[in-house]
């Protein structure tokens, strides 16, 4: 059958949908992937690579790269990640919107049935317009309401507090995204949605939850059509088998490396950005003393090159780097948490936006974390001394193995599809 995915966001997003989309086309299916970007990552070659037809809907890039980095740290300076999340649907989502529904429309039309990120609405405006099947592809587990699991954005003081801060957090959802929801909804003719996190991020009969079960267990709350299907990670012999040229020599020639890494928290153009990150970086190293990979999205920062002690990197296939290093320093983006645990490192997350906080919190929780740290005011001597706490503890390591082992059984794509096929297209 002919089936369309609709993605959005950041690279960590779409990494799911690519892995998906892989799967899809392995299990005889005719899959299109649109695919909206944050800031326009070329993904034709993985396309080309897994088998499926990819259609690029670009945000707008009007503002310069020195108006797009003041808009980032303002993002950052804010701290709440509901707050964030308006920032973020004011510049990177309400621009598109037109484009993404023209392509979601499209995409219904041509399709048999649909999967989309559960942030595009407009995907399920079209779907609900058109008659086609669909169902939401969620990648973190704190938007569902659920009195066994910590509201986003809203401080855990115990499960005690679960309920009334759900109601408080819902309530703030909705005054952000229910105008522009409706907005379109009322326009195309369609009823209004009454809350967003139970009816425009969760589709009727099918919401797929890409976390591995391992991190998250069903909450006996939910109804039924919410589904812990497991990490989407590409199907085996889909995935990347190139490390950049030099890496295994490093990894090789010294004691294993720790990795740093803010994915799509860096963006290419923001060079002092990236810049300030490097210093803080470079001087965390030098305070503890280790061997770094250090991996930025461009490398025309000055004054940074590779040498014994550091390698410099653009981008570089999680699945083979990180079970030769001593832990991850990263973002607390889904993709690349799942993708610690499942390389059986341990963890310290700087937080930026949103949902990196409660991964920071998952991790810690699971034992596999050093304290949660802050982008915002980060220091490289508060950096030094958790990747020092992290390195001196023991248990770490070992929890982190058996969790990784434990998810290495796991199929997210083949749940994800099977669910997919039975609950949506009935076979």
């Amino acid at each position: 059958m002919k089936i369309g995915l609709q993605a959005w966001g950041s690279e960590g997003d779409i990494a799911p949908f690519s892995a998906l989309a892989a799967g899809l086309v392995r299990a005889g299916h005719d899959v299109t992937l649109v695919i909206t970007d944050n800031v326009g990552r070329d993904y034709s070659s993985l396309a080309k690579k897994f088998g499926y037809k990819v259609i690029p809907v670009s945000a707008l890039q009007n503002a310069s790269p020195e108006e797009s980095e003041r808009i980032w740290r303002q993002v950052i300076e804010l701290g709440n990640p509901i707050q964030q999340a308006e920032l973020v649907m004011r510049y990177g989502f309400d621009p598109v919107l037109e484009r993404m529904y023209e392509a979601s429309k499209d995409l219904c039309k041509n399709n048999d049935a649909v999967i989309g990120h559960f942030f595009v609405y407009p995907l399920r405006v079209a779907a609900e317009k058109a008659g086609k099947p669909i169902a939401t592809l969620n990648v973190v587990h704190n938007c569902l309401p659920s009195n066994q699991i910590s509201p986003p954005g809203f401080p855990n003081f115990g499960k005690w507090s679960y309920p009334l801060g759900w109601k408080i957090v819902q309530h703030m959802v909705n005054r952000i995204f229910l105008p522009r929801v409706n907005k379109l909804r009322l326009r195309e003719g369609l009823l209004p949605d009454k809350d967003v996190m139970t009816q425009t991020w969760a589709a009727e009969k099918l919401n797929l939850v890409a976390v591995s079960p391992q991190i998250c267990q069903r909450p006996n709350d939910w109804e039924a059509r919410h589904v812990v299907c497991g990490f989407l990670n590409p199907p085996g012999g889909l995935k990347s088998d190139v490390l950049p040229e030099g890496m295994d020599t490093f990894l090789k020639n010294g004691a294993p490396p720790v990795y740093f890494t803010f994915g799509s928290m860096l963006m290419p153009n923001s060079i002092s950005y990236i810049s300030e990150t490097l210093a803080i970086w470079r001087e965390a190293v030098e305070l503890v003393g280790c061997r770094a990979i250090f991996q930025v999205p461009t490398n025309r920062v000055q004054g940074y090159g590779s040498n014994e002690k550091v390698f410099m990197a653009t981008w570089v296939p999680y699945n083979l780097v990180f079970p030769h290093c001593a832990m991850v320093i990263h973002h607390g983006g889904a993709g690349t948490t799942q993708s610690t645990l499942f390389a059986g490192k341990p963890s310290i997350i700087v937080a930026h936006v949103s949902d990196q906080f409660f991964w920071g919190q998952e991790l810690e929780r699971l034992g596999v974390a050093g304290r949660t740290l802050k982008r915002k005011g980060l220091k490289a001597s508060r950096l030094a001394s958790g990747i020092r706490t992290v390195l001196q503890n023991s248990s770490m390591p070992i929890i982190s193995k058996e969790i990784g082992e434990r998810m290495a059984k796991e199929d997210g794509v083949g749940t994800a599809i099977s669910c997919f096929e039975k609950t949506i297209l009935g076979k």
